[in-house]
């Protein structure tokens, strides 16, 4: 896929579990999570697993989902929801509360659907 110029994207990473559990806070695949004019890609690092895409009509909400790590949470209005973790870096530690990256990522997208 090639990006849009005007994208916006986040290092990203894709949890074990969506729940707010043990198994939430680890990650099975890290990759980047990308806005573009027309929907949201999650691509992961070098091609290990599927990417995953959300157009941006189809988007009903996104809202913070957890402080520990960081995590947003996707609402698809015909799917069920994805959680992804957003960190200010690919080397942050999976017990940070640092959250003003993940706060960034859902106000763009939230401020595009």
């Amino acid at each position: 896929m090639a990006v849009d110029p005007s994208a916006r994207s986040w290092k990203a990473g894709l949890p074990w579990s969506t729940a707010d559990s043990f198994a939430g806070r680890l990650s099975k695949l890290g990759g980047t999570l990308v806005l573009t004019d027309t929907e949201v890609v999650f691509k992961p690092l070098w091609h290990l697993g599927r990417t995953r895409r959300y157009r941006l009509e189809d988007i009903a909400a996104v809202t913070p989902f957890a402080e520990r790590p960081p995590r947003l949470r996707i609402v698809p209005r015909s799917a069920r929801p994805a959680v992804f973790f957003v960190l200010p870096s690919r080397t942050t530690s999976s017990g940070s509360t640092h959250t003003s990256t993940r706060d960034d990522a859902v106000r763009a997208i939230a401020a595009s659907t």
